[in-house]
């Protein structure tokens, strides 16, 4: 073989090992369900501050709140807001609890759809439970491990005459903000710090 012969073989082979890393590259970055909560999944617990605002056509500005999210495995969330006033809700087993006041307030999710879908979709995405978040909505992801969005829409008809879709958004396996549509217009987004 002649030296040009050999510079035609090595430059096939750079090609070739440059394919292989491109295509390599992009499934690395390529996310589907199963991936998405698989890096969901390997979150135990977490507790983050957050700021949400929540938006109606009765308003003139948005309410601002701000406080702490929990999760713990396998069941339960914790919302402690801060601010404006103090209030705690908490998802867990089959029922929620609200705190207010120093008054505290049990709602069984059996008698709230609309509860127990919510609840479904927070646990779901936290626990990377794709499951659970199938029995409740359609759910469509777009994006990468870098970048991605999952947006649920409720199966159960009686759910979306109050919630149009929930979006949820982030990165790897962190929650970054999630929106929620209601059919009246109104909306809210919970901004993860």
């Amino acid at each position: 073989m002649n030296e040009s012969g050999c510079v035609r073989n090595v430059g096939r082979w750079i090609s070739a090992l440059l394919l292989l890393a491109a295509m390599e590259t992009a499934r690395a970055q390529s996310l589907d369900l199963p991936r998405l909560m698989q890096l969901l999944a390997a979150v135990p617990a977490t507790e983050v501050a957050f700021t949400e605002k929540k938006f109606s056509s009765l308003l003139a500005a948005p309410v601002v709140s701000s406080g702490k999210l929990h999760y713990r495995r396998p069941d339960i969330v914790e919302k402690n807001i801060e601010s404006p006033r103090k209030e705690t809700y908490r998802f867990a087993g089959e029922e929620l609890v609200m705190t207010r006041d120093g008054k505290e307030r049990r709602i069984p999710l059996s008698s709230q759809p609309l509860l127990a879908a919510f609840a479904a979709s927070l646990r779901g995405v936290l626990g990377g439970d794709i499951v659970l978040l199938r029995r409740h909505y359609e759910l469509s992801l777009q994006g990468d491990e870098a970048s991605w969005r999952l947006d649920m829409t409720p199966l159960d008809e009686e759910t979306l005459k109050f919630v149009m879709r929930v979006t949820v958004s982030g990165r790897a396996g962190r929650v970054g903000k999630i929106e929620v549509r209601e059919s009246s217009g109104d909306h809210s987004v919970l901004q993860v710090r």
